[in-house]
């Protein structure tokens, strides 16, 4: 079995973060934390294999507790569950050793999906001592297509494709769902559905511009 610590500040999603890991076969919590300073004491007691994360916390945030961890040459893997959705954050973490971010809202699939390619990974390490280039690759590899198999009611491979060949090709800076819908010819509110499909499984980020009257602007950027 997988150890796992989970470090959330708030009971509630602590919660529900064990409750969808103890439903994924393969992982075992052997911890909880509801901070940076609890979790570090924890970690030095107890065998942890995979951590996962929260950044915002009280006293130590999550990415102080990992560069601590890491100073301490612990080699647990991270998983970051958190609401910062910042260019500088997601890399900062993944220069920490974070084998996947998710952005909270996030779907059970989405979450499901990490924690699946995380097993097929560890089992890959613990158990071969050589491997083929084609096993590397199927772990290494950014299967933006992981959780199509998963996709919520309404959307379509192929339309789901076409956006993201759209914003592959514009992935430089800030999109709106009316130049979306423009260059694409759908409608927004098919554009609103696939851009919020794409932020559950991580591949863009939402930012929410108020003007001083009138809805707020929705604009999206490829991560």
């Amino acid at each position: 079995m997988i150890k796992v610590m989970v470090v959330e500040d708030d009971p509630m999603v602590l919660d529900i973060t064990c409750k969808y890991i103890e439903s994924i076969p393969g992982f075992q919590i052997c911890a909880k934390a509801g901070s940076g300073v609890e979790a570090l004491e924890l970690i030095l007691q107890k065998q942890v294999d995979f951590l996962v994360l929260d950044i915002y916390m009280p006293i130590m945030n999550g990415m102080e507790f990992l560069s601590k961890v890491r100073t301490l040459e612990m080699t647990v893997d991270v998983l970051f569950l958190t609401a910062d959705n910042n260019m500088s954050m997601i890399n900062q973490a993944l220069k920490l050793g974070a084998v996947d971010y998710l952005i909270k809202p996030f779907s059970y699939e989405r979450f499901k999906s990490a924690l699946e390619n995380y097993e097929k990974r560890f089992r890959l390490f613990q158990e071969k001592r050589q491997v083929t280039q084609e096993q590397l690759d199927d772990i290494l590899k950014l299967d933006m297509n992981a959780g199509d198999k998963h996709m919520q009611k309404g959307i379509h491979s192929k339309t789901l494709e076409l956006v993201r060949e759209y914003l592959r090709n514009n992935s430089r800076g800030l999109l709106s769902q009316n130049e979306i819908s423009e260059a694409l010819g759908l409608s927004k509110v098919t554009v609103r559905r696939y851009m919020e499909y794409l932020v559950t499984t991580n591949e863009v980020v939402l930012q929410i511009e108020y003007g001083s009257v009138g809805r707020p602007t929705y604009t999206y950027k490829k991560i």
